[in-house]
């Protein structure tokens, strides 16, 4: 399938096109020369080319389809063409003085090239004629500015510090808004419990319960100081929680080995290794805990390895080299019948014999 985003000069909303392609044997094919089609007419369109006007459309409608059609979406396209578009960037004024802020070096150059100017030459053409030969680092610096940081393990990085002969420990509203995102857990136990109490006080409790340890991924001991208002929250099913994120999840079938749990359980006969076993509420491996986290985080990256344009799941090479021979349908036979004229030559009796 293949989605296209079409927007017209003076239309707001952009007109959505969908492409399915049925081709028995090579669809993906079939796809692929279609959008290199596309890359070729936005890319002459760039340019200033003549591009050939589709039936119904015009040269500026192909182009504006192919810089959506490698999106994610007509928002995503429009923020993308934002960025790499070379008037857009030759014209921002706010993002070169940002790259010269950044670049003392090129700051430096830019200030001895405006003082040795011929008077001829204007601030204005100046300027233009400065930046149209730095287009490669006004993008790049464009990309840099709109990169954000991304989620990682706060738990491991809040860390208490020693001052005053008193351990004291320092959060800001960020990490606490990204402890709900990763641990909804977190996120109930405050909404169940303040204002009951003071914020504060329930943060000092969560740092020194058993429950911080539990998500942490330390292991808990009969020495670690108990709870009663947030132990209770030890006992909820992590199995449920993470049965309910794979339901969400796409997975194909022919890979999804926890589905055949139901046919191949180990409830009886040999017990596996204690570091496969599922742990208790109270007591959590490390490696289950960080690996669960480590998954959270990785489904809100999205890859930047993956064609967006490629259907969702394993890909056809894939899916032909995993599926067993024995579940596909029996081919038809293609054998070369050969025809003999005379069999009496070949052919024995029980005379003969």
């Amino acid at each position: 399938m293949l989605k296209i985003f079409v927007q017209a000069p003076g239309i707001s909303a952009p007109e959505t096109h969908v492409f399915n392609f049925t081709s028995p044997t090579a669809p993906r094919a079939e796809a692929d020369a279609i959008k290199d089609a596309l890359s070729k007419a936005i890319q002459q369109a760039k340019t200033g080319g003549a591009v050939p006007a589709a039936p119904g459309g015009s040269a500026s409608s192909a182009a504006m389809a192919i810089a959506s059609a490698v999106s994610s979406g007509p928002q995503a396209g429009a923020s993308q063409e934002g960025i790499y578009d070379d008037e857009k960037l030759q014209s921002d004024i706010n993002l070169q003085q940002s790259l010269l802020k950044a670049d003392s070096q090129l700051s430096k150059t830019f200030m001895e090239s405006l003082r040795t100017k011929p008077d001829s030459i204007t601030n204005t053409q100046f300027t233009s004629q400065f930046w149209s030969s730095r287009i490669h680092l006004l993008r790049a610096h464009a990309i840099e500015k709109s990169q954000t940081r991304g989620s990682y393990n706060v738990l491991a990085s809040i860390r208490p510090e020693s001052k005053d002969n008193a351990l004291k420990l320092s959060i800001s509203k960020e990490q606490i808004q990204l402890i709900f995102n990763q641990h909804a857990i977190v996120r109930r136990a405050y909404d169940e419990n303040v204002p009951k109490m003071n914020e504060s006080e329930f943060w000092v409790k969560f740092f020194q319960s058993r429950l911080f340890k539990k998500l942490k991924g330390e292991r808990i001991t009969e020495a670690d100081p108990t709870n009663p208002v947030l132990d209770k929250y030890l006992q909820v099913d992590d199995e449920a929680e993470r049965a309910k994120r794979l339901m969400g999840a796409h997975i194909p079938h022919i890979i999804d080995i926890e589905g055949n749990e139901e046919n191949h359980s180990q409830r009886k006969g040999n017990q596996p290794d204690f570091t496969m076993r599922p742990a208790s509420n109270d007591r959590v491996p490390i490696i289950r805990t960080l690996n669960a986290l480590s998954e959270k985080l990785l489904s809100q990256v999205a890859p930047n390895d993956v064609d967006p344009s490629l259907p969702i799941g394993v890909d056809e090479e894939t899916y032909n080299t995993l599926a067993l021979q024995d579940l596909r349908d029996e081919n038809a036979d293609d054998r070369i019948i050969l025809n003999i004229k005379d069999q009496s030559h070949i052919s024995t009796t029980e005379e003969d014999t």
